[in-house]
C-alpha cells in the first residue's frame, strides 16, 4: 500500500506503473451463516465481482465465490469485492449477481466504464495502446486492470464503486510510431470520478509527433517582474466538459477548432492567482498600466478558430493574501554600540526597473525600524538606500534584498556609523604576488564583522580604498575585495586550496585568509590589527576555476580545517 499523496505526486509527475503496490490478500473465514469476522473485512471495494483480487471479473471469481459459500474454501480475494449487494453478508444473493454481472450486467450499486483512445486532433481511434487503470480511495492507490485498447474492442468495465470516497486514474503506454511524446504533451494522467453518474464514457486524446503546436500557455509571477514559471498545472475541457489535457504546464499544444475551458490546479507552493481588485493587483496595475488582469481563479473560456486561439493564454500570480516580507534596519553607532539618531534611509522597489520610493524614515533613539508590507521577490526586489549620515559621523552603505516567495520573511540589516574623530586604526594593501608590489589603485574592499553564533557577519564598511584607514573596535573581521572589479582588470586573488593555488601562493600563510587571498581573517585586539594586512592578488586565469584542477580532497580539508579553527575559538 501506498501513501495517497505520496502516489498521486508521483503518478503526477512520471508514468510509473511499478509505483502501485497491490493491496495484500484479506482472508475471511466461512461458518454456517457464512458470516464474516469484522477483522476480516477490508476496508473498501477495488471492483464489485474481482472476489479473487486479481484484478479482473470472470468465471474464476464464481468458482472462487462459489467454493466459499459451499464451504470447501475459507479464503477470499477481498471480501468487500464480494459483497455485491453491500448488505455486510456473503450470500447466495451476492452469488447471483455476480452471474448477471458476468452476462453482462452491472451490479445496481455500482458503475461501468467505456472508454476509447483517440487522436488528439482528428478524434481517429488509434491502435494498440496498453491501458493501465488504477483506483485511488482514502489513502490508498491500487490496481483495478491493464489491457491493451484497439477499436475493435468494446472495452467495458463493471462494477466499479461509484460513491465520492473514490477516483480512478488512466494511464496509456506503448504509444504507436509517431505518438513518442506521452499523451497530451508528456507526464499525462487522466483522473475521474464518476459524480453521481453510474455509467462513464472516457476518451483519452493523444496528441501526434508531427501535431503543429497552435496554442501557448504562459504562467507569470509578477512579484518577480514577469517572471515565467509554473507553480500547478493547467486543465484543458472542450465546453461539454470533455478533457483534452489533464494537466499542462506553461508550454506549447496543440488543440483542434473548439470552444474550450482552462482550469488552473496549483502545487503547494505560497503564491495565488491574482485578484484584479486585491492591493497587489491594483499595485501592479499602477506599476504596468497597460496590462489587464482578470479573475482567473475560475479558469477561463477560449476558442481555436482556423488553427488559431482567440486571446493569449496566461495565468497570473501574486502572493497569498495577507502575506508580505519585511526589512528591519539598526543603525549603529561603532564606538558606542549604541542606537543612533539621525540617519536617513529610504527602500526602492525594484530599483533596476520602475525604481519606486516606497518609504522614508529617519532614525530615532532606538535606531531601529521595521519596513513591513513588502510583496515584491526576485534579484534585488529591494534597495536599502542610504541618504544621509548624521553630522560627525561617516560609514554605512546601501543594501539589496530578495527572497524567493512572499512569505513573512525577514531581511535585516546593520549599519554601524563611526564618528569623524575615532582614531582610525586599520588598513590593508594589495599586494602582487610576483613582486611584492602595492596595487591599491584596482579596487575596493569591504569589511564583515563576526556576530554570534554560526558565522553570522554585520557589514561593517563598504567600498573602503586599499591603503586608507578605518577604525574598528576590537572583534574578529573579514575583509573581501571587490572580485568583479578585480577581474575586469585582468587580476583575482589566489585559491589557496588547490595544487595550482599552493604552488603560486608559496609562503602565504592560509590560516589569514578564507580560502583565497582576496579574503582576508584578522582580530582586532587592544585597538591593533593582529598583524599587517595584505591582500595577495596574481593575473586572472579562468583554467584556475577547472573541474579537474581544483582538488576536492584539499578543498575539503581546508574547509574542515577553517570550521575547526572556528570552533575552537
Amino acid at each position: 500500500m501506498k501513501n495517497f499523496n505520496c502516489i498521486k505526486a508521483l503518478l503526477t509527475a512520471v508514468i510509473s506503473g511499478a509505483a502501485i503496490m497491490a493491496m495484500p490478500t484479506a482472508m475471511a473465514s466461512a461458518d454456517s451463516e457464512t458470516d464474516v469476522s469484522e477483522k476480516d473485512k477490508v476496508d473498501f471495494v477495488t471492483q464489485f465481482g474481482d472476489v479473487n483480487f486479481d484484478s479482473s471479473v470472470n468465471v474464476s471469481d464464481a468458482v472462487q465465490m462459489r467454493r466459499f459459500l459451499l464451504g470447501s474454501s475459507e479464503e477470499l480475494g477481498n471480501w468487500k469485492n464480494a459483497d455485491l449487494d453491500a448488505d455486510e453478508d456473503i450470500d447466495v444473493f451476492d452469488y447471483i449477481l455476480l452471474g448477471k454481472q458476468l452476462t453482462g450486467k452491472a451490479p445496481a450499486n455500482s458503475g461501468s466504464l467505456r472508454l476509447k483512445v483517440v487522436d488528439m486532433m482528428s478524434g481517429e481511434p488509434l491502435e494498440s495502446v496498453d491501458v493501465e487503470l488504477f483506483g485511488l480511495c482514502d489513502d490508498y492507490c491500487y490496481d483495478v486492470g491493464r489491457w491493451t485498447y484497439t477499436p475493435e474492442d468494446d472495452t467495458y468495465f463493471t462494477g466499479l464503486p461509484t460513491d465520492g470516497r473514490y477516483t480512478y486514474m488512466v494511464n496509456l503506454d506503448n504509444l504507436p510510431r509517431g505518438y513518442g511524446n506521452g499523451w497530451g504533451n508528456w507526464d499525462q494522467q487522466l483522473f475521474f470520478s464518476y459524480d453521481g453518474v453510474t455509467d462513464k464514457e472516457v476518451t483519452v486524446r493523444v496528441l501526434a509527433d508531427k501535431s503543429e503546436r497552435n496554442v501557448n500557455m504562459d504562467m507569470y509571477n509578477w512579484s518577480i517582474g514577469l517572471h515565467q514559471t509554473y507553480y500547478g498545472t493547467v486543465c484543458i475541457t472542450d465546453k461539454d466538459g470533455e478533457v483534452y489535457y489533464p494537466q499542462l504546464r506553461n508550454e506549447e499544444f496543440a488543440l483542434p477548432d473548439g470552444e474550450y475551458h482552462a482550469e488552473f490546479n496549483g502545487f503547494d507552493y505560497p503564491v495565488t492567482l491574482i485578484d484584479p481588485e486585491s492591493d497587489f493587483g491594483k499595485h501592479m496595475k499602477e506599476v504596468y498600466p497597460d496590462v489587464e488582469f482578470t479573475d482567473k481563479s475560475n479558469g477561463f473560456d477560449f476558442t481555436v478558430k482556423d488553427g488559431k486561439a482567440d486571446k493569449d493564454l496566461s495565468f497570473d500570480f501574486g502572493p497569498l493574501p495577507g502575506k508580505s516580507n519585511y526589512i528591519t534596519v539598526n543603525c549603529i553607532d561603532i564606538s558606542t554600540g549604541k542606537p543612533l539618531p539621525g540617519v536617513e534611509l529610504s527602500v526602492i522597489e525594484c530599483p533596476d526597473t520602475y525604481a519606486k520610493t516606497i518609504a522614508k524614515w529617519t532614525s530615532d533613539e532606538t535606531g531601529t525600524v521595521k519596513f513591513d508590507g513588502l510583496t515584491m521577490t526576485g534579484s534585488n526586489a529591494y534597495k536599502l538606500q542610504l541618504d544621509k549620515v548624521p553630522e560627525g559621523y561617516v560609514g554605512g552603505f546601501d543594501e539589496y534584498y530578495h527572497w524567493g516567495y512572499v512569505y513573512e520573511y525577514e531581511g535585516e540589516a546593520n549599519l554601524y556609523f563611526s564618528p569623524v574623530t575615532e582614531e582610525k586604526n586599520v588598513s590593508a594593501d594589495v599586494l602582487s604576488i610576483y613582486d611584492k608590489s602595492v596595487m591599491n589603485d584596482l579596487c575596493t574592499y569591504d569589511v564583515y564583522k563576526e556576530a554570534g553564533e554560526n558565522f553570522k557577519l554585520d557589514h561593517i564598511y563598504t567600498n573602503v580604498k586599499p591603503g586608507e584607514k578605518i577604525a574598528l573596535q576590537d572583534g574578529d573581521y573579514f575583509a573581501v575585495l571587490d572580485l568583479r572589479k578585480l577581474r575586469e582588470k585582468g587580476y583575482d586573488g589566489i585559491l589557496l586550496y588547490t595544487e595550482r593555488g599552493k604552488a603560486v601562493a608559496g609562503d602565504i600563510k592560509p590560516d589569514e585568509y578564507m580560502m583565497d587571498t582576496a579574503m582576508l581573517k584578522f582580530t582586532v585586539k587592544d585597538g591593533k590589527p593582529d598583524r599587517d594586512l595584505y591582500f595577495y592578488i596574481k593575473e586572472y586565469d579562468e583554467h584556475d576555476y577547472d573541474p579537474e584542477e581544483i582538488e576536492h580532497d584539499d578543498e575539503i580539508k581546508f574547509i574542515n580545517d577553517f570550521i575547526e579553527a572556528k570552533d575552537e575559538e
